[in-house]
């Protein structure tokens, strides 16, 4: 508790009062009785003297603390103002009309977060919030010069958040922050080798080069519907440490996964991968949802590593799938998928229930050198017998079943004919893979 002058001035007189009691008493008792206590009276003033000057310097230090105490208050006052001041014009600017004001708002914006860490969450917001105004995506906008001029500034606002997100670049990073880019329309977004804590794209609009290259995120990353009308999408060796979500999600040109670990549960239910879906060597330690996906391009899952369960069921492969070389480390589930081309299991690993009943293959389908730890589940399959077949390797077991007529070779929602998959005999289960089959490298 802060004492006042007048707690300092009952506390000096406490002290002072039975030092200077005692040397009026030594000196009364010398007047009256002649005794020579010089040496006591002596002793009594001196103590006197001392206690006085103690508490005078008491009273100096004291006044001196509250000054140094009221300078840093009105310095902190000044400096806060100076950043709320700095941080209202900075702000002010972006809302101008003119594209150079609005650019020289956002690096006022940067320079004051760089300077004062506490104004660093606050301005990436701004930031975001700028990015996430209508914006009319290059595709659809024209080349006007205000279009042109929005671009620029747009582009200089993503190289602001990306150029204060890499570890690399100690004396810039800004530690533990979040991304809200819902709704946004980003144009060449790189934001590669950076650590964000928690990142929010839903309904955002990529377009141009899109690179998530190295990126970590260290919370949950959300993508719900976004669009990528890029020609590629690119997060090779990304790292997503919570939960991420694609559900929605549509990829007009390739999406590059590989060797990209996700330690929380990924979401890709319904997702639309026009082009090529590489994720090749990526690691998935928890729930890897791929249900009701469309894979209009071909799809590559050589070598990734599914910890937890799997599931892509009712998922459509148009082109070439191959899952070579792939280790599922507990129930993985197809129920009613479409592999409408060549589908290859060649080397792949299943360490729990193959679920895949009700599966339709449109084209050859290779199971050499699959390992199952119970017995494949094709039960319901149906497979295409109108084209060349000579390719297929089958799981032990299983044969197909030539239709018995037009009526039963026909699907509702196919062309061509099928067949139907069968059991045919109690298979004997291999012998277990003697190589080692633990985790990947990358694994998270």
């Amino acid at each position: 508790m802060e004492r006042t002058p007048w707690s300092w001035w009952r506390a000096a007189a406490v002290v002072v009062a039975p030092v200077l009691g005692v040397t009026v008493i030594a000196v009364v008792v010398f007047l009256l009785t002649g005794s020579p206590a010089l040496d006591s009276v002596r002793t009594a003033v001196v103590l006197g003297l001392l206690t006085g000057f103690a508490v005078a310097l008491m009273i100096a230090g004291w006044h001196v603390w509250r000054l140094s105490q009221s300078a840093a208050a009105r310095e902190f006052d000044v400096t806060e103002r100076r950043g709320s001041d700095a941080y209202a014009r900075a702000a002010d600017q972006l809302g101008s009309e003119k594209a150079p004001v609005r650019l020289a708002g956002l690096y006022a914006l940067e320079r004051l977060a760089q300077v004062d860490p506490q104004y660093r969450q606050t301005v990436v917001n701004v930031i975001c919030s700028y990015l996430r105004m209508p914006y009319a995506p290059p595709e659809q906008a024209g080349d006007s010069v205000g279009d042109v001029a929005e671009r620029g500034v747009r582009v200089a606002a993503q190289r602001i958040l990306a150029g204060h997100l890499r570890p690399a670049e100690q004396d810039l990073f800004w530690p533990d922050i979040d991304l809200d880019l819902s709704g946004a329309t980003l144009i060449d977004f790189r934001l590669s080798e950076c650590r964000v804590r928690l990142g929010t794209f839903d309904r955002a609009h990529f377009a141009g080069e899109i690179s998530f290259t190295g990126t970590q995120f260290a919370s949950d990353a959300r993508f719900y519907n976004a669009r990528f009308v890029s020609r590629r999408a690119d997060f090779r060796t990304t790292w997503f440490a919570g939960r991420v979500d694609f559900t929605g999600a549509g990829f007009a040109g390739d999406a590059d996964f590989g060797s990209a670990k996700f330690t929380g549960e990924a979401l890709f239910t319904k997702v639309v991968f026009a082009g090529m879906a590489d994720f090749s060597q990526a690691a998935f330690n928890a729930l890897g949802g791929f249900r009701t996906v469309m894979f209009v391009g071909r799809s590559e899952f050589a070598g990734a590593w599914f910890a937890a369960e799997t599931d892509f069921s009712g998922s459509t492969f148009s082109k070439d799938a191959s899952f070579n070389g792939v280790r599922f480390g507990a129930h993985v589930e197809a129920l009613g998928a479409y592999f409408a081309a060549h589908c290859s299991f060649r080397g792949s690993y299943f360490t729990r229930n193959a679920d895949l009943r009700a599966a339709r293959f449109g084209g050859n389908v290779d199971f050499t050198e699959a390992w199952f730890a119970t017995t494949a589940m094709l039960d319901g399959g149906r497979v295409r017998v109108d084209v060349d077949r000579s390719l297929s390797i089958w799981p032990r077991g299983w044969a197909i079943r030539e239709p018995r007529d037009d009526a039963e070779a026909r699907l509702a929602d196919r062309e061509g004919a099928w067949g139907y998959l069968l059991r045919v005999t109690s298979p004997e289960k291999p012998p277990p893979v003697l190589a080692e089959r633990g985790a990947p490298p990358n694994a998270p």
